[in-house]
Parts: structure tokens; C-alpha cells; sequence
């Protein structure tokens, strides 16, 4: 299983940018292979996106995809990008 995690800088009144990037980036994720998770933490100017993929490809091809709608859509700044494969991720059972 593999992890995105991309923290961004922001100057858009945080209400609005949630809920354009909502809008925006779900059907992104949902619509993606592979996909498994996304969340998303607002920390004072910072946003946090974290996701989970069956593949590194499919992680890459998400990234890609999220970082090309960010730059259309937002004034969203990516400071920090990671991809790559958990080496220890766990689960709640249900």
C-alpha cells in the first residue's frame, strides 16, 4: 500500500478553499485506480492532503493528477510532496 502526503501553503479564506478543493478533488480521487483513502487537515496557513493507494503507480498517477487541479484552481503552494510505500500501516477492523 502506498502513502501521498503533500503539505501546502495558503492565502484563500480557508471555508472557500475547502470547499472548493471538495468540489474539485473528490472526483479526482474517487475516479483514480487504486484509490483508497483521502483526508485532508487545515493547520492555521498550511493544508495537509494525505491519501492511500494500492500502487506507487496509482499513487504517482493521483499525484499528478491533484497537483495539476491544484495549480488550475487554488493559490495553493506545495512546500513538502511524498509518495511512497508504508512500511508499517495499520488498520481499524470493522
Amino acid at each position: 500500500m502506498y502513502g501521498r502526503v503533500v503539505i501546502y501553503t495558503h492565502t484563500e479564506d480557508k471555508d472557500a478553499l475547502e470547499a472548493k478543493a471538495r468540489a474539485g478533488v473528490i472526483p479526482i480521487v474517487t475516479g483514480t485506480p487504486g484509490y483508497i483513502s483521502y483526508g485532508v487537515m487545515f493547520y492555521g496557513d498550511k493544508v495537509v492532503s494525505v491519501s492511500q493507494w494500492e500502487s506507487e503507480e496509482h499513487a504517482k498517477e493521483a499525484d499528478a493528477a491533484l497537483g495539476a487541479w491544484v495549480k488550475e484552481n487554488t493559490t495553493m503552494t506545495s512546500e513538502e510532496r511524498y509518495t511512497g510505500d508504508f512500511s508499517w500501516l495499520e488498520l481499524a477492523s470493522r
